[in-house]
């Protein structure tokens, strides 16, 4: 496949995927730009197997979704920000 230019491709397991095959994708996610067009450049997804799995010929493990490139930010450094503290990483506070 080819991408138009401007646009990455994401690729990511189905919500299904663990449970029906027990695999997680190991990079988490691909990103595939798009200069990554030649005969023999496949895409695939990575994987590890937490127990035995088959995975056949037309089983749907992930799904990809095409987005355009990230705009360019311009980020202003602050000494803070003035928000409400939630109690640290990935909390809730609770």
């Amino acid at each position: 496949m080819e991408l138009p230019e401007g646009y990455e491709a994401h690729i990511v397991p189905r919500s299904s995927t663990f449970k029906n095959f027990g695999i997680i994708q190991t990079n988490h996610i691909g990103v595939i730009d798009e200069s990554y067009c030649g005969d023999d450049d496949q895409w695939y997804m990575p994987v590890y197997a937490i127990r035995d799995a088959e995975i056949h010929m037309k089983d749907r493990i992930c799904q990809f979704r095409i987005i355009k490139h990230q705009p360019q930010i311009i980020f202003n450094e602050v000494k803070n920000l003035n928000g409400v503290n939630r109690s640290g990483f990935g909390s809730t506070g609770r």
